[in-house]
């Protein structure tokens, strides 16, 4: 019989970490509202709603201002977002809650503006027909050079459009000059990170326009029939997508090499699904009405990518003070040095945030208060911990203990001890490959499994198996530990 005081005890894991939640009161009074609200009826957490809510206001305001930090350095209001949950978290459903106002001004505006819109195309067409023809029939080059003037004096009067979503780098190009240089791709979906990479285009990346238009940087797309030429581009990004898009995105070598990756901010929600209530009570009406206003008031506002929101002294003292935090993190063997690509550009999103979150509430010519800023490093700072979270670093990665738990599952439930790396994997199938090796090797030094080599040295991983600890299957924990002993897996 086997001599269970011979089993070796697993060294426990370090116990993973939460992020802190979002910091909902650091945004302004009708955004925080609105995103309550809309947390409560769809029964998410506020991160999701939150995040949505800035990529909204991003659309509104990029390219009407800029915040200065000092006359070297300004930055631009347009972020980019990408929210990650797994199917069922009613992404759908936050999405149309935070951008059904900007949808509805731009069919009032384009209904408002239809006949205008008909007679400007119907004008271009008739002079574009008349200029065909004169050149057709051999006119003497001043008529062909009058109707020509007449066509270049025409004002284009073109349907608005603020949003997009799965869209190529050449038609968003079009779409961007016909609409003051800016667009927004928003979507509960991540298919855009597919036409990015080149799905649809035999797989040549075309970066340009999406690295461009985050600071602003004037670039010129080629096209079949012609090129376009954007003197001051800004995008904004509000995805909400599946963890699949996620590790697209952090793996693609184009993506990170160029800079695509390091320029979003991250917001992976933890779940509420087995916990959720139907709300059927809650009156929103004054609180989605308040929220509408103030999208409308922020479209209502004219271009300007002059004009310069400064700070307070206090302000800049606030905002110094959290860079020269960061800057120092990053140093050689501290906290963030392995994070540089993505927290070196934390401080100048943190300027973006402030921008936006005074807008809500003032004008671009008053400046930023040192309370506004401080809100805008809190959210920056959640944006932060998101990252490390998504990164697993800084005791943030569960993934050993998960897979783990699913392999201590698959044992009992078979009556087995030993499992097939080919059934770790089906038990785990969110995880990359990576990750479970990372996982698997953790797991292995800890004592909490054993390698099983495959027989005759087939080389073929798939035959792999690992043995768990004897002890694991007792119960998740140890016969006769004691007190001092900490528990072979550690719980919050």
């Amino acid at each position: 019989m086997e001599n269970k005081k011979d089993h070796i005890f697993p060294t426990p894991l370090a116990p993973s970490k939460s992020p802190p939640p979002f910091p909902i009161g650091a945004l302004p009074p009708t955004i925080q509202a609105m995103v309550n609200f809309v947390s409560e009826t769809t029964q998410v957490y506020p991160d999701m709603p939150a995040s949505v809510a800035l990529a909204a206001l991003s659309v509104c305001l990029q390219g009407k201002a800029k915040v200065s930090f000092s006359p070297y350095w300004s930055e631009e209001l347009n972020l980019y977002m990408l929210i990650i949950a797994p199917p069922g978290e009613r992404k759908s459903a936050v999405f149309s809650a935070m951008t059904s106002p900007i949808n509805k001004f731009v069919n009032e505006y384009n209904t408002l503006h239809l006949i205008d819109v008909q007679t400007y195309f119907n004008s271009k067409k008739m002079l574009d027909s008349k200029l065909n023809k004169a050149i057709e029939k051999g006119e003497d080059s001043s008529v062909i050079r009058d109707i020509q003037m007449e066509i270049n004096n025409l004002q284009p009067v073109k349907e608005m459009k603020l949003i997009t979503t799965d869209v190529t780098a050449e038609a968003l190009a079009a779409i961007m000059s016909d609409n003051n240089d800016t667009m927004g791709i928003m979507s509960p979906e991540g298919g855009i990170f597919d036409v990015i990479s080149g799905m649809y285009s035999n797989s040549i990346i075309n970066l340009n326009i999406f690295l461009s238009s985050y600071d602003g940087e004037p670039v010129k797309i080629d096209r079949k029939y012609g090129s376009v030429t954007l003197s001051h581009p800004l995008l904004t990004f509000g995805i909400c997508a599946q963890p699949q898009v996620l590790n697209n995105v952090i793996s693609n070598q184009q993506f990170i090499g160029k800079g695509l990756t390091q320029r979003f901010l991250f917001c992976l929600p933890d779940s509420m699904i087995g916990h959720r209530k139907l709300i059927q009570d809650i009156n929103g009406t004054e609180v989605t009405k308040r929220y509408k206003e103030l999208i409308y008031r922020l479209l209502n506002m004219p271009p300007n990518p002059e004009q310069y929101i400064e700070l307070t002294c206090k302000a800049t003292d606030l905002f110094t003070a959290y860079a020269d935090k960061i800057e120092y993190q990053m140093s050689e063997n501290e906290k963030l040095a392995d994070h540089r690509e993505f927290f070196s550009k934390l401080p100048g999103k943190t300027l973006r945030i402030a921008g936006l979150l005074h807008l809500c509430e003032h004008s671009p010519s008053k400046c930023i208060s040192d309370e506004t800023m401080s809100a805008a490093i809190e959210i920056s700072k959640y944006y932060g911990q998101q990252y490390l979270k998504m990164m697993c670093a800084d005791n943030y990665d569960d993934t050993p203990q998960f897979v783990l738990d699913k392999m201590i599952a698959h044992a009992l439930k078979n009556g087995i001890s030993t499992i097939s790396f080919r059934d770790i994997k089906r038990s785990v199938r969110k995880l990359t490959d990576e990750q479970v090796k990372d996982a698997l090797e953790m797991l292995t030094a800890h004592k909490y499994i054993s390698y099983v080599p495959p027989e005759h040295n087939s080389g073929n991983r798939r035959k792999e198996s690992y043995a768990l600890n004897p002890i694991l299957l007792e119960n998740g924990h140890c016969p006769g530990q004691t007190d001092d002993r900490p528990p072979i897996v550690p719980t919050e």
